[in-house]
């Protein structure tokens, strides 16, 4: 079924995923219809111009998330109250700290990294990778693959890793992470990522990719967060400092 000219559909992107981020403001707002009201699964079928499957995909997303509930005789509505979203700011860790987040160690193994990690690391050791899950709510919000040269990882265990990774290398190898570089742009959720994050293969993931550094300057640790997109907000703030010159275009007058 071919859908209607006026939405702008992007076609490299599951029509299902699109569709519930339009249903997922709505259902924040209350309803699922265009108008704030309540809809059936026809209705929206008719509404965007695709069929009940793609319709019922798009509605088990925001299940997953509780946004929706389903009951015999009713149907498909929003939850009363649905939760909430938090927005997070913090020095030490800005894309997890304070959003009150579950932590589940999926794996941990020597492994072949990928070139760029190999470059930024050249561990002469080998390299070991971590894969973490952060749930929020009981729905999973990120994938958190850390890499590490090898020998920093020898007794890092699920127990060991309620503590973080950087204070972890602080307490057990006196290693100091002083600084760290993130970059933040849009990813696809590969076959690893996708059933950790609930999403599916190739669906669109918000990628935050940081390399930290010891307080000497040597690299320490490469790290790819994949969060699902419509569950993560993120907040910064920045101070600006005074630019140098007198304000207004006029110059600075000395005093006599």
């Amino acid at each position: 079924m071919s859908s209607p000219a006026t939405i702008p559909f992007n076609q490299s992107i599951p029509l299902y995923h699109q569709i519930a981020l339009t249903l997922r403001v709505r259902a924040e707002a209350g309803g699922l219809g265009p108008a704030g009201g309540q809809a059936t699964e026809q209705q929206l079928c008719a509404e965007f111009g695709v069929s009940r499957s793609t319709i019922r995909q798009a509605l088990e997303m925001l299940k997953r998330d509780g946004l929706l509930e389903s009951r015999r005789g009713v149907g498909t509505r929003p939850m009363a109250q649905p939760p909430v979203q938090k927005l997070t700011s913090s020095a030490g860790d800005p894309l997890h700290a304070g959003l009150g987040t579950v932590a589940r160690l999926v794996s941990i193994e020597k492994v072949e990294p990928p070139a760029d990690v190999r470059e930024f690391l050249k561990a002469a050791h080998g390299v070991t990778r971590l894969v973490r899950v952060h749930t929020l709510g009981g729905a999973p919000l990120s994938v958190v693959v850390s890499y590490l040269p090898s020998q920093y990882a020898v007794g890092i265990t699920a127990r060991t890793l309620r503590q973080s990774v950087h204070e972890l290398l602080w307490r057990r190898h006196g290693l100091f992470q002083k600084r760290s570089v993130h970059r933040i742009g849009v990813a696809r959720a590969d076959t690893m990522v996708a059933p950790l994050l609930g999403v599916g293969i190739a669906d669109p993931v918000l990628h935050v990719e940081s390399s930290a550094y010891l307080d000497d300057g040597r690299p320490i640790r490469w790290t790819d967060n994949y969060f699902r997109e419509e569950r993560f907000s993120y907040q910064a703030e920045i101070e600006w400092k005074r630019p140098a010159g007198a304000p207004g275009g006029q110059r600075a007058r000395t005093a006599k």
